[in-house]
């Protein structure tokens, strides 16, 4: 699964990747952690007019725990498929 992208279209790139092999448990973890520190700083930039910087941030830890948590679920129905299920 990749994430976000760079460049202008029709170029664009992806710049970042998840990588395979990585144990559900701990990718699962680690896109927690990545959503409470998007979490933390929504709620400042919220609460404080000139935080701009913090709603941006949080727009990307948001962004790669999406991808984490796509790719899991991509990864568990292929698996699915790939015995019957």
């Amino acid at each position: 699964m990749t994430f976000f992208t760079c460049g202008k279209q029709p170029n664009l790139r992806h710049l970042f990747r998840v990588n395979s092999g990585v144990p559900i448990r701990d990718a699962l973890e680690h896109a927690s952690e990545l959503l409470h520190c998007s979490k933390m700083l929504a709620l400042d930039a919220a609460m404080d007019n000139s935080a701009d910087r913090h709603a941006w941030a949080a727009h990307y830890l948001g962004e790669m725990a999406k991808a984490v948590v796509d790719d899991l679920a991509n990864g568990v129905v292929e698996e699915g498929e790939g015995v019957g299920v």
